[in-house]
């Protein structure tokens, strides 16, 4: 009779997986799942909020990105709108975003994932940010002052560091001063010292782990993320899909992500999955996230991010399609974003005093795109002539990932189970790692498919 075996709680993750592995009769795996059963309902009572509230109500979706959801809700609405935000408003909007990153990818590449890679050499059962401490002392008092910098950008614009709430349609509510921003700018120049520096310690590590555990988690699919031409971009642009080989099978514009973005549901998860609508379930599956972004740019505009970027190409290939190659990816987009930052905040433009453009509220719909740390966000939603909300959708990362987590996580349990036979210290930390790598945010990817009240069906709310 089959078996199964199930791991639980996955931790150093945003919120709480299981793994369930079915076994066949002789006890060799023959499938993987990762659950996702925590219950989101965002999508269900944004309706009948106003739009104009919207952008207060999704950074509750999370505590750890927040930001993303702010942004990409906004947005939406201004598409809707037909507003353009003034120029000053664009860049203090991406500069927030840039903070969220800043301390994002810190946590995770020190604290969360950090871990398995720099104390390889120890049990899994004692890796932590304890024992990190102990041997990087000097290391880990950077991360937590670099953690605070980005922050500390994201509460000077935002009002507060978790959910921000300034970004409104039309612009932003809150101007920076020229004394706020060369505070600002001396801070993440010093970061940027920092987090370069950190190439030389921490990308061996990467790399050592990765070459150890070569092919643990592999699976080849396509990549879909945001590019300025064919730039590293997080905040604006077009979305671009690349294929297994690197070819590009699409770009497209915010309204016209469902051209090519198909979801679906599973029984065994209140996630969503989704795959290229083009190339269909079976052979469209895509990834998102940090290795999804180095993939679809061929370059990066700043010095040493676009540095980095060519030193990974040469490395893992273009398209990467190693799952461990994800956290080089990341301390990429981390180098990106705080050169980014100074970048934005040495121009004379980002203390102007012109940050709203007005609106009129009529009935519209619109969707917003930005890359979330743990990649493409997109928020969807159309209103009354009043400004009511009367449908939304939300896209996350971790929706879009799903499926690859499932194929990878086949991969990763058939090295620890054979006949029956389980190395149960090799299957928790493989398993574990590899869904690190892609750093799943599960209060976000969590949403309700169908309202049931009274054993009576309501509603369907993804249109599925």
């Amino acid at each position: 009779m089959a078996k199964k075996i199930e791991l639980e709680p996955i931790t150093r993750i945003e919120g709480n997986i299981k793994v369930s592995i079915e076994l066949d009769e002789v006890g060799d795996v023959v499938d993987a799942h990762a659950h996702l059963t925590e219950f989101r309902g965002f999508e269900t009572f944004l309706i009948g909020r106003h739009i104009t509230r919207v952008p207060f109500i999704v950074p509750r979706i999370c505590g750890v990105c927040p930001t993303p959801h702010h942004l990409a809700s906004v947005k939406a609405i201004d598409a809707g709108l037909q507003v353009e935000p003034t120029e000053t408003a664009k860049m203090l909007r991406e500069l927030m975003l840039m903070g969220g990153y800043i301390h994002d990818h810190t946590l995770h590449l020190f604290v969360l994932a950090g871990p398995d890679i720099l104390l390889s050499d120890i049990p899994p059962e004692r890796r932590g940010f304890t024992e990190l401490y102990k041997r990087f002392p000097e290391v880990v008092k950077e991360v937590v002052g670099v953690r605070a910098i980005g922050q500390r950008i994201v509460a000077t614009l935002g009002v507060q560091a978790t959910h921000p709430c300034t970004a409104v349609p039309g612009g932003i509510s809150k101007s920076l001063s020229k004394s706020g921003r060369d505070n600002l700018l001396k801070q993440v120049r010093e970061v940027r010292e920092k987090v370069i520096g950190w190439h030389d310690k921490i990308i061996p590590a990467f790399e050592k782990f990765a070459d150890e555990y070569k092919g643990l988690g592999r699976i080849e699919t396509n990549f879909l993320g945001l590019v300025g031409g064919d730039n590293l971009e997080l905040y604006d642009g077009k979305s671009r899909a690349v294929g297994v080989k690197g070819d590009v099978l699409a770009e497209f514009k915010p309204p016209e992500y469902l051209n090519h973005v198909a979801e679906n549901t599973v029984e065994y998860s209140y996630a969503k999955r989704c795959y290229i609508k083009e190339l269909g379930l079976r052979d469209g599956i895509y990834r998102v996230g940090p290795l999804a972004r180095v993939n679809v740019a061929k370059s990066s505009p700043g010095e040493y991010s676009g540095k980095f970027l060519k030193e990974f190409k040469s490395k893992y290939g273009a398209p990467a399609q190693e799952t461990l190659a994800y956290h080089f990816a990341r301390y990429i987009c981390l180098v990106y974003a705080v050169e980014r930052a100074e970048q934005l905040l040495e121009d004379d433009r980002i203390v102007g005093s012109n940050t709203k453009a007005s609106i009129s509220v009529r009935a519209g719909e619109g969707v917003g795109i930005v890359e979330a740390p743990r990649g493409m966000l997109i928020h969807h939603y159309r209103w009354n002539s009043s400004g009511y909300v009367t449908m939304a959708n939300l896209i996350v990362p971790t929706t879009q990932n799903s499926y690859p987590i499932d194929a990878s996580m086949k991969k990763v349990v058939e090295r620890s189970i054979e006949k029956g036979k389980v190395d149960e210290t090799k299957l928790w930390h493989e398993t574990g790692a590899v869904i690190r790598a892609y750093d799943p945010c599960i209060s976000c990817a969590t949403h309700a498919i169908t309202i049931v009240r009274g054993g009576e069906r309501l509603r369907n709310i993804a249109g599925i």
